[in-house]
């Protein structure tokens, strides 16, 4: 038998032609959430607070979507190894009805409840005022938002990395051109500030979805599905075994979203300085975790093609691979962020004091791109993947909530500074990965959630 190293180059090129597209996709997106917040930065800390506050309605709304389309990638892959299309499509119907269902709710919420929202984040009257105002009008696209993000996820989970890259891409430059014409008040536009790029940002959403569907259905791509083949072929049996995978991962996503978005409550508490660095080194944060991200996503697709297909050793064996190689990018980045923070640093309009806070915040964060990097692979590539959902809930939300919140309003309340609180939420990845890494290496994650429906 000849010899094959452990990375193997037949592994490395399909692991980097599905990741580098999604970690582009992100990375631009990522990019320019950062210059959003530098354009924004020049309206002071209070219109950044306003807008991190804002996002965190986003971000859970983007993260129960996750769990959404998650759980439903654990069965579209798995059927699209098995090259059974008909499953494919009765998976995404069953996405989709969840999503609209989902989105729905975020946008009553947004539209007709934005202050009792943004009051959950901050006590600053003024951080209330700008966020509602800029909740209110992003609002309107979630319903949009959903379904591209959703078309996003089918088409990733069926080897069709390509087309979400290009819609991303086009969606942000569309949203960066606009938020400098219409929060400056460039080419004879007025200047909106906040509600400009609040209105950028709904249009750019919305140009995402209508390019994207437009696309699918124009050229007939494998998930270009009728609502016959989407919705007419929902029974009993085909359910119940979908929620019964689908359901921790979208519970999972939902606490654990939930939880997450209570540190931006603990910030909160720190005042509304503390909230601008947040909202800074988070923004910045996403930009090194793009390309870990994207391993992680390969991750899921590659090991639920290989289940599907029936070839559980191999499985075993690649997700091995991916727990060696996704740690060694996090070094890299963790080295990267440290030595170009200060360089990034420069671009952002804010007091002395949000940026040395900033600076420390970004300094602790690189280290936590180690663990980081276990956890994205072990929870959404290879438990996922895997169809061993009901643990991956179980790790990701009570570390959250039985460790890492509590910790986090302690040290908010005992007068930690940023940095202190930041290291109580820190808690959970560390937990999260001692306890997860043995079980990858037991086996128990590897489960055939489609080998006998018909």
């Amino acid at each position: 038998m000849p010899h094959t190293s452990f990375f193997s180059k037949t592994f490395l090129k399909s692991a980097f032609s599905i990741a580098l597209p999604i970690a582009l996709q992100s990375f631009i997106t990522s990019g320019v959430n950062m210059i959003d917040v530098v354009m924004l930065g020049r309206l002071g800390d209070v219109d950044i607070a306003a807008v991190g506050c804002a996002n965190q309605i986003y971000f859970l709304l983007t993260l129960v979507l996750f769990g959404v389309s998650s759980g439903a990638s654990v069965f579209m892959a798995q059927f699209w190894g098995k090259q059974d299309l008909g499953g494919v499509h009765r998976t995404m119907g069953v996405m989709y009805a969840l999503a609209l269902f989902v989105s729905l709710l975020f946008t009553v919420g947004a539209l007709f409840f934005p202050e009792q929202l943004i009051s959950i984040y901050s006590r600053d009257p003024e951080v209330i005022r700008h966020g509602a105002s800029y909740l209110r009008i992003v609002g309107a696209s979630y319903i949009v938002t959903a379904f591209s993000y959703t078309m996003g996820f089918a088409c990733r989970a069926t080897g069709n990395v390509r087309l979400p890259m290009i819609t991303s891409i086009m969606s942000v430059a569309t949203n960066t051109v606009l938020n400098f014409i219409l929060i400056f008040g460039l080419l004879g536009f007025p200047a909106l500030g906040l509600r400009g790029a609040a209105i950028a940002t709904a249009i750019a959403r919305v140009l995402e979805f209508s390019v994207i569907s437009l696309v699918i259905y124009r050229n007939r791509t494998p998930i270009a599905a009728g609502l016959i083949q989407l919705f007419g072929r929902f029974d009993r049996d085909f359910l119940k075994r979908y929620f019964k995978t689908a359901l921790p991962v979208l519970l999972n996503e939902t606490l654990w979203s939930t939880g997450v978005s209570m540190y931006t409550v603990a910030y909160g508490l720190l005042g509304t300085g503390a909230l601008a660095s947040v909202q800074i080194a988070g923004t910045v944060f996403q930009l090194f975790l793009v390309l870990i991200r994207g391993l992680s996503d390969a991750c899921a697709i590659m090991i639920g093609h290989t289940i599907g297909s029936g070839d559980e050793e191999g499985a075993s064996r690649d997700g091995l691979r991916f727990m060696a190689l996704v740690p060694i990018i996090g070094v890299i980045m963790c080295a990267l962020l440290i030595v170009l923070r200060p360089l990034i640093l420069t671009f952002f309009t804010v007091t002395p004091e949000t940026l040395q806070m900033t600076m420390e915040m970004l300094c602790l964060q690189a280290f936590m791109l180690i663990p980081k990097a276990f956890n994205m692979v072990i929870i959404v590539g290879l438990c996922r993947s895997g169809g061993d959902t009901l643990f991956a809930c179980i790790l990701d939300t009570l570390t959250v909530w039985a460790v890492a919140v509590p910790l986090a309003f302690l040290g908010a309340n005992l007068g930690f500074p940023l940095w202190g609180v930041y290291l109580c939420v820190c808690s959970e990845d560390i937990v999260k990965a001692i306890v997860g890494v043995p079980r990858i290496l037991s086996k128990k994650w590897l489960h055939n959630v489609v080998a006998d429906i018909a």
